[in-house]
């Protein structure tokens, strides 16, 4: 969609009012300035855009995108806001050569981004020897903001942010999830070897065997894998009541389209990295009474949720939001807040995102000591009629 016809779009709607205090407007209209007099401030996207988890990924550009529209048509700003968003494949070796190029180009003030946590790891320490702020509304693995030894928390990167809850949450809340509202009390836990998804599975197994639970069997493959045959197979021995698998979409949908057909019909349980309708999509008539958890509540529920996706669509982006647009909005608008604030200045923004406490289309935008959200908030899901159907959303203390 062209530029002026978004921007005449924001114009008419200025997406959110609550966008704008995190921006750090006034309601004044008198601090219009000529865009072709201000300086550039870049922000960056890393995301799958051409390969690898692509239906998160262009919905997190999409929204970055949303975000510095309406912040230049507002008029309110001295700088002029570019998004520079790079593909990163769902590859660490591609975001990684992403960080570097973004890091390595001045005007660029902070990055939006990863989705992937295997990208994250990558990407952190290149924008941290830059000073850069990265704000991911995607990232899950727990060691990104707590280090490796999570029982032992020293923060890795003072520059890295989350606006979504770890898989230490996730894992444990659909581990209660299955005992106590489910009422299964034997599963199979599948899933891929990335830290990521291990760490998921981990978190649900100290939960779910911790209320008394059984884990008949767990299987852990390589990524990637195609042929699921021999984990179906033993996996099918086991007889269990619900298969808790750990990935993403591309991975989880053809193990459920296969484990169908060698007559594994328990039902899936995954998180986030399935929740969406690409799962649906590939696996079928199969995925039918699966489950998955997905950060945030629906969006429709979200303080400025209903307004986010009546701007989204009328911007006319060709690909949907995914759970992950709000976030990536979220923390675009916190990026040009403290540009704002504190100019293009790269640490200031850093020190700016740290201390934050403001409203955003997700809910309350603020972190801990090491960078993780305060706003912790789970939904969990199951495929009914072909869709996502959310049926219980958990606020965490």
């Amino acid at each position: 969609m062209p530029f002026q016809q978004r921007a005449g779009l924001m114009r008419k709607s200025l997406l959110l009012m609550a966008a704008l205090a995190v921006f750090g407007c006034g309601g004044s209209d008198s601090n219009n300035f000529n865009a072709g007099s201000l300086p550039v401030a870049k922000i960056g996207v890393i995301a799958p855009l051409q390969a690898g988890l692509t239906d998160f990924g262009k919905g997190i550009r999409n929204s970055v995108q949303l975000a510095v529209d309406q912040a230049n048509a507002s008029g309110r700003f001295q700088v002029r806001f570019v998004v520079d968003a790079r593909d990163d494949s769902s590859t660490p070796s591609v975001g990684l050569a992403a960080a570097q190029s973004l890091a390595a180009d001045p005007s660029v003030i902070g990055v939006v981004g990863t989705y992937n946590s295997g990208v994250a790891s990558s990407v952190q320490p290149v924008l941290a020897s830059a000073g850069i702020v990265m704000i991911s509304p995607g990232n899950t693995n727990p060691t990104l903001t707590l280090g490796p030894d999570t029982s032992n928390p020293v923060r890795p990167f003072t520059n890295y942010f989350r606006l979504v809850v770890p898989d230490s949450i996730q894992g444990s809340e659909l581990g209660d999830y299955a005992y106590n509202v489910l009422n299964v009390r034997k599963v199979a836990v599948v899933s891929e070897d990335k830290a990521v998804s291990l760490a998921l599975v981990d978190a649900f197994t100290t939960k779910f065997t911790g209320l008394g639970g059984t884990v008949a069997i767990r299987s852990v493959f390589p990524d990637p894998t195609t042929d699921f045959t021999s984990v179906i197979s033993d996996v099918k021995k086991t007889s269990p009541e619900l298969i808790v698998f750990g990935g993403e979409y591309a991975t989880a949908a053809p193990f459920r389209a296969q484990a169908t057909t060698q007559g594994l019909t328990a039902p899936l349980m995954g998180s986030d990295g399935i929740k969406d309708q690409a799962y649906i999509t590939a696996a079928g008539a199969a995925s039918a009474g699966d489950y998955a958890s997905s950060v945030g509540a629906p969006i429709a529920n979200q303080p400025g949720g209903a307004q986010f996706l009546s701007a989204y669509q009328s911007a006319g982006f060709g690909e949907p939001p995914s759970d992950f647009g709000p976030y990536a909005f979220d923390a675009a608008a916190l990026i040009i807040g403290a540009v704002q604030r504190r100019g293009i200045d790269r640490a200031a923004v850093i020190s700016e995102v740290q201390g934050v406490n403001a409203s955003g289309v997700t809910g309350t935008l603020s972190f801990d000591a090491f960078g993780d959200t305060r706003n912790k908030v789970v939904t969990l899901y199951r495929v009914e009629g072909g869709v996502f159907v959310p049926k219980n959303t958990v606020i965490v203390p």
